[in-house]
């Protein structure tokens, strides 16, 4: 596929995420199946295990954040984005901390072969 046309589907990956709310769970019960607070795109329908990571944020139980370089520029550009996670921590700025540094480790491994800086793109 090319780059163009993955960049439109990154687009409208996002354009959907941003347009689709929910409400956080009662306290007390689970955060599995909860998107949390979505601050970025997350990129679901891209290549790579950072999809994965995705959904594995998506199915945790208790506090987690997922962290990525930026996967629109990232597509149009032809090159790869690095993402990391933290589940179930003690609290969402455990997890956010720990996403961030698990995906600052990646831009240290890849040098060079993606866009942008790490970012929380959502956390609960």
């Amino acid at each position: 596929m090319s780059a163009p046309k993955v960049a439109l589907c990154c687009f409208l990956a996002a354009l959907l995420t941003a347009c689709t709310t929910s409400a956080p769970p009662p306290p007390g019960d689970s955060l599995a199946g909860w998107k949390g607070n979505v601050r970025r795109t997350l990129a679901t329908g891209a290549r790579g295990s950072c999809p994965d990571a995705i959904k594995k944020y998506i199915e945790a139980k208790g506090h987690s954040a997922y962290a990525s370089t930026e996967p629109l520029a990232s597509a149009y550009e032809g090159k790869m984005f690095i993402c990391g996670s933290a589940l179930n921590r003690k609290s969402t700025a455990e997890a956010e901390a720990l996403a961030m540094r698990n995906c600052e480790a990646g831009t240290k491994k890849w040098k060079h072969a993606y866009v942008g800086k790490c970012t929380i793109h959502a956390s609960k």
